[in-house]
């Protein structure tokens, strides 16, 4: 079986804070953690307005050196992998094309969580990214409709539930459930991924505990397991093959209208072996012969 994973541990603040959420993963028994950043990009509107103080927004890629105590654990176990994320919140059109900057496609794994019905059918149907995450603590402005989520899971795009959220309230835990739900029934139990997004440590669950939680889901058991383990290998994946693709560059060379040099020595060379006129290999000349109805049925009908 693949290795457990939790592809949502939050980059805080406090990089000492974030380092107990990757000690308590590790210690709970995922050997697969992505450490992701929430981020919201700038409107179009927005970057006409200059700002006299620095922009305390701007993104920036995970600073690992100021994580020392990751790298001490990875040095202890070998089988440990560490991955950076991004969370981008859309919640307008302007921003979408901002997902191929540098900046973005900086980090291994890039999710987005869309707020309007528009940005979501978007997200399913077009757009280069890896998960699709939702605020579990609300009702979403939008409904899952089988087409959409199907195009999704046909581009090897996953969903995510993120666990976490049924510790805030009743309210959220409420719709936690319904949400997770509905993403079982449309996708019916494929590409789903389950992370905790936990930013205090009382709120990481175990692997087994996060199994039995998916029963709550409606999950069958084996793709209650697969959510922690399988699809989660499925999105590194993803992330490696889209981050390959947008590097690859396909071009080619016009080829000219007329024969080439290197041609005409070709049709030469054929029509010398072959005793025939060098018209006759290109096309350009009269031949008799062009007609389909052969010479013995043409002096037969005269």
């Amino acid at each position: 079986m693949a290795a457990f994973a939790d592809l949502n541990v939050p980059y805080l603040e406090d990089p000492r804070e974030t380092e107990k959420l990757v000690s308590k993963a590790v210690k709970l028994g995922f050997e697969t953690i992505a450490i992701c950043k929430s981020h919201r990009l700038k409107h179009e509107a927005e970057k006409g307005k200059k700002n006299k103080a620095k922009d305390s927004n701007q993104l920036s890629p995970i600073d690992w050196s100021v994580l020392p105590a990751i790298q001490d654990i990875k040095m202890k176990n070998s089988k440990l992998r560490f991955y950076s994320r991004i969370t981008v919140l859309l919640d307008d059109q302007s921003q979408v094309h901002q997902l191929s900057s540098e900046a973005v496609q900086a980090f291994d794994i890039l999710a987005v969580q869309p707020s309007t019905e528009k940005l979501y059918q978007q997200a399913c149907k077009s757009l280069e990214i890896d998960i699709i995450s939702f605020d579990m603590s609300r009702r979403l402005p939008f409904y899952l409709k089988f087409p959409t989520v199907h195009a999704a899971v046909e581009r090897g795009v996953h969903f995510e539930i993120i666990y976490s959220t049924a510790f805030r309230g009743t309210t959220e835990r409420t719709q936690l459930l319904a949400i997770a739900m509905d993403m079982v029934v449309f996708t019916k139990g494929k590409n789903i991924i389950v992370s905790s997004g936990a930013e205090h440590e009382l709120h990481f669950r175990g692997p087994y505990d996060i199994v039995n939680l998916g029963l709550l889901f409606n999950f069958k058991e084996e793709q209650s397991k697969a959510a922690i383990t399988k699809n989660c290998r499925a999105v590194l994946f993803h992330a490696q093959a889209r981050k390959g693709t947008e590097r690859s560059v396909i071009s080619g060379t016009r080829l000219p209208p007329h024969v080439t040099e290197e041609a005409k020595d070709i049709v030469e060379a054929t029509c010398s072996r072959g005793k025939i006129s060098k018209d006759d290999v290109t096309g350009n000349g009269n031949n008799e012969d062009d007609d389909c109805e052969p010479k013995v049925k043409r002096v037969k009908a005269e």
